[in-house]
């Protein structure tokens, strides 16, 4: 296909739709400083009608949090979670005190994540005035598995590979094996990609469900610290965050990737 990517930043890339992606779950979050007010049901009311029509179905779920002491570990009540799905059940929007998160494990394309995104970020501002965020992330989780495992040599490039793409003797097998990678860029933004083979019922992160077979999976992270909110520019920032990981996504897998998981140009 001659589509492979040499350097994993640089321009925006037009995205090639793959029948079978191995895209798995994407998220953006956004970080604000703590609303306790948030956590009761009258308060939410107004946020609920700027988004009940695609987001009909509310639930009200409590945090559970792991807290190590002198005692040892052990589970601690933590504070609520508003999650809005949609009637499909394929999208959901998160709203704490603390921040607002739009998931799905149905993406299509940027343009519609982006469109969402922005509906909810607008009426996040308009309803509680927030002057600054905390932190805005959006990260992007893909996961190879089956036969295509034994096809990874041929799918990823040899950096990325790295110790899964070394020959083994037949009484030897790798079990596990992660790649952990963090840039910083000139203006304050990161980027956190993390891969690697994963044996049944493991993961490396709780975002990262565990499966009954094996998997390698390719994890990209893009976020800021504390800023100023303003929406558009909150929107104009996940638009960066996405073009850049799916630039990294498109430099770390090869042009057989690409036709393994049903290019379409």
């Amino acid at each position: 296909m001659g589509t492979m990517i040499d350097e994993p930043f640089g321009p925006a890339l037009s995205s090639i739709h793959l029948r079978e992606s191995p895209l798995e779950f994407v998220v953006a979050q956004i970080r604000f400083p703590l609303v306790v007010s948030i956590g009761e049901e009258q308060f939410i009311g107004p946020f609920q009608e700027l988004i009940r029509q695609e987001y009909s179905d509310l639930r009200r779920e409590t945090e559970t949090r792991v807290e190590v002491g002198p005692e040892g570990v052990r589970a601690a009540k933590g504070g609520v979670v508003w999650r809005f799905t949609s009637e499909t059940n394929d999208w959901e929007v998160a709203l704490t005190p603390e921040f607002l998160a739009l998931a799905t494990k149905n993406y299509t394309h940027r343009e519609d994540f982006l469109t969402r995104l922005e509906t909810l970020v607008d009426g996040l501002g308009d309803w509680l005035d927030l002057k600054k965020t905390r932190r805005v992330g959006v990260r992007y989780i893909d996961r190879v598995t089956g036969n295509h495992l034994d096809d990874l040599p041929d799918l990823v490039r040899p950096e990325v590979l790295g110790v899964a793409g070394t020959p083994l003797p037949d009484a030897v097998t790798l079990h596990h094996a992660l790649d952990d990678c963090e840039y910083r860029f000139a203006d304050d933004t990161a980027l956190r990609a993390r891969w690697g083979c994963l044996e049944p019922k493991t993961t490396f992160d709780p975002a990262i469900d565990p499966i009954d077979d094996r998997s390698w999976v390719l994890d990209i992270d893009a976020s800021h610290g504390e800023r100023s909110f303003e929406a558009a520019a909150v929107r104009d920032q996940v638009q960066l965050f996405s073009d850049r990981i799916y630039r990294y996504f498109r430099w770390a897998v090869t042009d057989d990737f690409l036709t393994e998981f049903g290019a379409e140009t």
